[in-house]
Parts: structure tokens; C-alpha cells; sequence
């Protein structure tokens, strides 16, 4: 019989000496089980990333694709997309920020918002989506970094018209404490995935000056620290690792993958970032897609 090439190879170069040792350890991730198997955790190709989202797109309804149809341009920066049932090619990015409004629409009235301010916010795809589809706003107010500014301003300069641009106002995080700079009272404050970048301090700066004044609350951050080799990364610095093990206010390690310890997890997370004790917890709920995230919206009472 005659075999292939391949397989020549592969029984030659990893099948070739089946003893205790091979035993102990052929199926680990990377070893010679992922030439026998259907898969392996290993893999360079964007194929499981593209699988778990293709999965959570066909649990989305026509009133999610709707709404993403409704923000415009989600093409600029080449993201990866795939395409849902509705024929609409659709990237992971603004697949959030539909999920972020979702939750939102579902537990406020956005007819009452006129004015949101965003800690953080990336390339600007949350206040893209915001400014489309709630019509009222009157402001949206960004504060970051500075480089990370210049790329929201350019981003969303060419994404949005000129009259819905004309709501945004740009701030330097790094001069609001040397400035006495007036804001609009904020109806909604708003801190996805960068709080838990941040430094205590600095978060303790942000609730005082924005988040205990405001109306809403909602954050999106994760609700624990995860030891690196439980993803299948090895060789982190361990330098490196203390310093992100330090950030935010949920720095407790966790399991991500157990479902009690996430659930005792969430429970704690309200907590450390619930601003103070006049705020209530309007609503919650996990990310779809990394349920080590969470959604959380706040309410200040008689807000």
C-alpha cells in the first residue's frame, strides 16, 4: 500500500518511538495528538477566532443587525469580518458595540441622555455607535490618552457627518488635573475593558471627578486576573505580570474558566466598582462571548 508524503514525514519525524514518555504527554497542546484529532489548541490560523464569533453572530435577531446596519462605516482599518445571515459583513469590534447599546437601550431611557462621557475609548467605535443611533445626545465627551486621541479624532472624523462629529469634544487625561476645566453634567458615564488597565489611583481620580456625579454609570471590564498559563502562555514576564496583576479594582486571580469561581467573581466585581453607596445596580449581566467580562449598569438614586 502506498502511503503518502505526508504521513511518511509524520511517522518518521513524530510516531516513530510510542513508549511511556510518548504516552505521558502526546496529547498536550502542540504535541503529536494534533495530527490525530480534530483540533488543537495550538493553532496559528484566525480558525478558532473566527468559529467563536461565527457562534455568537447566529444567536443575534434582526432588530441586532438592524441596529448595526444603522452605525455606518465598520470598515475602515480593515478589520476581520465574517458575514451574518442578513448578507451584512460584520467585524467583532462593532458586534460589541451593538451588544453595549442592547444592554443599555434595554435598562435606560435614552430619550433622558443628552450628555455621555467615555474614559477610554479606543478607536471610538462606542461613541460611533451611540451618536448613530440615539438621535438626542447632545455631547459626547472622550477623555484619553493623547496618541490614542489623535487616532478616535481621525477615526471618527471620517465615520460620522459633520453634525454628529460637531457633538464630540477630545480631552488630554494626562492635563485634566492641571486644568479647572468645566463639563456638562454627565448623564452617563461610560468605562469599557480599560479601567482594569488603570492604576488605582487614577480610577479613584476618575470616579471623584466624573463617575460619583453622574447619573448612570456603566462599565464593561473584567472581573478578575487570570494566571497566564491557563490561556497557554508561558514564558511571561514575571516583572510584567505584577504590574498588570496590580491594575484595576478587580485584581483577584481567578479561574476564568470555572463557573463558580466566576459567579463569586461577579458578585465581588459589583461591589469594587460600584461608585459609591448611593448608586444602586440597575442590571448586569456576563459578556456573551468571555463571560470573565461583565456588564454593569448603575444607578444613582434620586439621580
Amino acid at each position: 500500500m502506498k502511503t503518502s508524503k505526508l504521513w511518511d514525514n509524520l511517522v518518521r519525524n513524530q510516531f516513530a518511538k510510542i513508549d511511556g514518555s510518548f504516552l505521558s504527554t502526546f496529547r498536550e497542546p502542540g504535541n503529536a495528538n494534533n495530527r490525530l484529532a480534530a483540533w488543537d489548541p495550538y493553532d496559528k490560523s484566525m480558525r478558532y477566532f473566527k468559529f467563536l464569533f461565527f457562534h455568537q453572530l447566529q444567536a443575534k435577531d434582526r432588530t441586532f443587525l438592524s441596529n448595526y446596519a444603522k452605525i455606518g462605516t465598520t470598515s475602515l482599518g480593515n478589520p476581520v469580518t465574517l458575514t451574518a445571515a442578513s448578507g451584512q459583513a460584520i467585524n467583532l469590534d462593532h458586534f460589541f458595540s451593538i451588544e453595549e447599546f442592547t444592554f443599555l437601550d434595554a435598562h435606560l431611557d435614552f430619550t433622558e441622555i443628552d450628555h455621555v462621557l467615555e474614559i477610554g475609548a479606543g478607536f471610538g467605535r462606542t461613541a460611533q455607535a451611540l451618536i448613530k443611533l440615539v438621535k438626542n445626545l447632545k455631547s459626547y465627551t472622550i477623555v484619553d490618552l493623547p496618541e490614542i486621541l489623535a487616532l478616535s479624532c481621525g477615526y471618527l472624523e471620517q465615520v460620522l457627518d459633520q453634525d454628529e462629529f460637531a457633538k464630540l469634544h477630545f480631552v488630554d487625561a494626562l492635563s485634566l488635573t492641571k486644568e479647572q476645566r468645566d463639563f456638562p453634567p454627565c448623564d452617563l458615564v461610560i468605562n469599557i475593558d480599560s479601567f482594569q488597565e488603570m492604576p488605582r489611583q487614577t480610577i479613584e481620580y476618575y470616579f471623584q471627578r466624573f463617575i460619583n456625579a453622574a447619573r448612570f454609570f456603566y462599565s464593561k471590564n473584567a472581573i478578575g486576573k487570570y494566571k497566564p498559563e491557563s490561556v497557554g502562555l508561558h514564558g511571561v514576564d514575571e516583572n510584567h505580570l505584577l504590574d498588570v496583576f496590580s491594575l484595576g479594582l478587580s485584581t483577584e486571580v481567578i479561574d476564568i474558566f470555572d463557573p463558580q469561581e466566576l459567579s463569586r467573581a461577579r458578585a465581588r466585581h459589583v461591589e469594587e466598582y460600584r461608585p459609591r453607596s448611593d448608586f444602586t445596580v440597575i442590571a448586569q449581566e456576563p459578556l456573551g462571548i468571555f463571560p470573565y467580562y461583565h456588564n454593569v449598569l448603575y444607578g444613582r438614586v434620586g439621580g
